[in-house]
């Protein structure tokens, strides 16, 4: 089953804004104490996107050691070379995880899918060819949201368009947990998972709105049907401190 999607222009830049901003917990700053838990030699981000995440790894992988990251989406690869155009040991390539990866058996001692995972047409076969490019003793961290996720967002997506959440958003909502984490313990002898609790605080409707305009859910419902700012507007049931809940589930997998 092939969930991926290509990210409209500015979206996932707004999301990230909004979590910067408004939320109480930041997952950076998770990830970024598991990094920093280890020396990293040669770290591998699958599903960079815009390399939100690539500063992290920059900032920790030693000296001498190297970054690669990996997306289907050239305009965001693009974008991430833009931001990260003096980094000497960054390597990022456009391709797919539904596809054998373009790197060699054991050349990484970290790697990580944070919130892409879940788009995955065969989770067994993306997660065999992450075990084959790390070395033994490494470790693959993946990220996603869990059915409690936004729950929230989807009370007002029901206002708003007469229902919650769209089958295919459904399924990637605990895709993570549901099915990838159980192929996981069958490919990896040793899995370990956390789940993380976050919300959002947005001050005011407009703040919620650019949030909500940025999802997919948005995507695949309100801008289908033509839902104009007064109508979403009228949808929120409060004019501030506007609560979105985020529950993400972290899965930690080490190579033999």
């Amino acid at each position: 089953m092939d969930l991926s999607f290509k990210e409209k222009e500015g979206r996932l830049q707004s999301r990230i804004r909004a979590h910067k901003k408004f939320a109480n917990f930041d997952i950076d700053e998770w990830i970024e104490k598991y990094v920093a838990k280890a020396p990293r030699r040669h770290i591998f981000d699958l599903g960079c996107g815009n390399g939100n995440h690539l500063r992290i790894y920059l900032a920790h992988v030693e000296k001498g050691g190297t970054v690669s990251g990996l997306d289907r989406d050239p305009a965001l690869i693009e974008e991430a070379r833009n931001t990260y155009k003096d980094a000497r040991n960054l390597t990022l390539k456009v391709g797919s995880m539904d596809e054998t990866l373009p790197f060699s058996d054991r050349a990484f001692d970290l790697c990580l899918c944070n919130f892409a995972i879940y788009n995955a047409a065969d989770p067994k076969a993306t997660l065999e060819e992450l075990r084959r490019v790390m070395k033994p003793g490494a470790s693959l961290v993946l990220i996603g949201p869990t059915a409690a996720n936004a729950k929230e967002i989807y009370e007002y997506n029901s206002r708003l368009t007469g229902y919650g959440i769209d089958p295919l958003n459904q399924i990637r909502t605990d895709r993570l947990r549901q099915e990838i984490l159980p192929i996981a313990k069958r490919v990896f002898p040793t899995v370990t998972e956390e789940v993380l609790n976050s919300f959002l605080t947005f001050p005011d409707q407009d703040e919620f709105l650019r949030y909500f305009t940025s999802t997919l859910l948005y995507e695949e419902g309100a801008e289908k049907l033509g839902k104009t700012m007064d109508e979403m507007r009228a949808a929120c049931d409060r004019e501030k401190d506007i609560i979105l809940s985020k529950e993400m589930l972290a899965v930690v997998c080490t190579k033999a």
